[in-house]
């Protein structure tokens, strides 16, 4: 009778420990930054060999896709079990487009497009 206990206990703390170790993964996948999400789904260099104007093209597409998802999320947060909803549906792509968006400025940065910004002249200074 002695040896059976041992063994059931044996199980039981090997199930705790199991159950710790799931606990710990799924708590270190809940608090990994927006940065280091939207980096893991880019590739570096991945626009490089877009031009300016595709480069510009690309980045409106994407900055609308981006606040259509904070719509979408803002929204399925209010709801019951919305958090869920959002890692699980949006997350993913929201987190890609942050990481596009962050390549195209380098992109458009190492290419020396010109800004559209209200403050530029369009004028090269050398």
């Amino acid at each position: 009778m002695r040896a059976s206990l041992g063994v059931a206990g044996a199980h039981r703390s090997l199930g705790f420990a199991a159950a710790a170790v799931l606990a710990a993964c799924l708590a270190g996948c809940g608090s990994i930054s927006d940065r280091t999400a939207a980096a893991a789904f880019t590739s570096p260099g991945k626009y490089n060999v877009y031009t300016c104007d595709d480069i510009e093209r690309t980045a409106v597409g994407l900055r609308a896709r981006q606040v259509e998802l904070e719509q979408l999320m803002a929204r399925a947060s209010q709801g019951a079990g919305g958090e869920f909803v959002n890692t699980i549906a949006y997350r993913g792509e929201y987190a890609q487009g942050r990481g596009d968006l962050i390549e195209l400025g380098q992109a458009k940065a190492d290419k020396q497009c010109a800004s559209n910004s209200q403050f530029s002249s369009g004028r090269a200074v050398f």
